[in-house]
């Protein structure tokens, strides 16, 4: 890549195939890297919310930006593996969740399925029971049927054997 750096500055101030040169109030190179990537950085560059916490001001000492920088940059690599470990325990939380909810999904499909054939069997059982029960019911009926069947043929028999043992049916006509 070839420098456009224009041929006022001098050769000294210019770093070779570097596009940035130092620039005044107390920036850096360094500093303006962040500004000109094209990767997003932890919290900063490109779409970021946060404010920028490393800048430095002008109106500050040196030392002490060169100090807020490191614990800084610590703050947020805490804070990002914080965060990571975070996310990483969630997901745990959430497949172990995911997981309970299948095994709770599968006892249930078993035991609804174990409940379907109790109740298939019941209901067999069930018609086998009814179809027995209306045939006892139906033979119950013709029993009773012929049991008043033969009590009126005896009662007819006994009246008849009555009506010959009476004394003034022995006269033949």
């Amino acid at each position: 890549m070839s420098s456009n750096v224009p041929a006022i500055f001098s050769s000294d101030s210019v770093i070779v195939n570097d596009p940035f040169l130092p620039l005044e109030n107390d920036f850096t190179q360094w500093d303006c890297l962040e500004f000109f990537s094209t990767t997003p950085h932890a919290g900063t560059g490109f779409g970021s919310n946060e404010p920028k916490q490393n800048q430095t001001n002008s109106n500050s000492s040196l030392s002490e930006p060169n100090q807020q920088v490191p614990i800084i940059d610590e703050r947020k690599r805490r804070r990002m593996i914080s965060n990571r470990d975070s996310a990483r325990r969630s997901r745990i939380r959430k497949r172990s969740h995911l997981d309970n909810l299948k095994n709770e999904v599968n006892l249930l499909r078993n035991e609804n399925q174990e409940l379907n054939n109790q109740l298939r069997s019941v209901s067999q059982h069930y018609h086998r029971v009814r179809i027995d029960n209306d045939r006892l019911r139906s033979e119950y009926s013709m029993l009773q049927q012929e049991l008043l069947d033969t009590h009126q043929i005896l009662v007819f028999k006994q009246l008849q054997q009555l009506s010959s043992s009476w004394p003034g049916n022995n006269v033949a006509v």
